[in-house]
């Protein structure tokens, strides 16, 4: 049974985003972040809020807050603004990799992997709309998903937010 309760949409308007034109449905994940640096959202009911939006929704936020703040609200819409401009089906905001990453091997740590290109996403995660239809089909048996690592798994073109190259995530 999906829950209503943990993803909690917002409208454009709603949100007094300038951009957007009231064709983006944001959505607040209610306990997002307790898996992780970007949210985990209740499959069933990601795939039951998506099939019940209006069809002038042509783009999907992300946020890992119940009630954004004014900060979170400037960051959607300066993403918003930047992803209507660029050629990519997902924009994430991103920090530079702190964590150490290890290759293993037969549950043998076999050697440190260089973090000097690595980036951890972060919220918001801004996509569209009908990507995002499509990777719901490829869910599967999981309860739990992150929507950017769906739209990857289907070859969606991502792109960091504020990277002034813009250069798509190699995978």
């Amino acid at each position: 049974m999906a829950s209503p309760h943990l993803l909690r949409p917002f409208t454009s308007r709603q949100l007094s985003l300038v951009e957007g034109d009231g064709r983006v449905m944001a959505f607040g994940v209610l306990g997002g972040r307790y898996a992780g640096s970007t949210v985990q959202v209740h499959a069933p009911t990601l795939a039951l809020r998506v099939t019940q939006l209006p069809a002038s929704i042509s783009t999907v936020v992300f946020f890992d807050d119940p009630m954004p703040d004014g900060a979170t609200v400037a960051t959607i819409d300066d993403m918003l603004a930047e992803y209507e401009h660029i050629e990519t089906d997902v924009l994430v905001q991103h920090v530079a990799a702190t964590e150490a990453v290890k290759r293993v091997e037969d549950g043998f740590v076999r050697e440190g992997i260089d973090r000097s290109r690595l980036v951890a996403l972060r919220c918001p995660e801004v996509m569209d709309r009908a990507l995002l239809t499509r990777a719901i089909e490829t869910i599967g048996e999981h309860t739990w998903v992150n929507p950017t690592a769906l739209m990857a798994g289907i070859g969606a073109r991502l792109a960091l937010f504020g990277n002034r190259s813009l250069t798509p995530i190699e995978r």
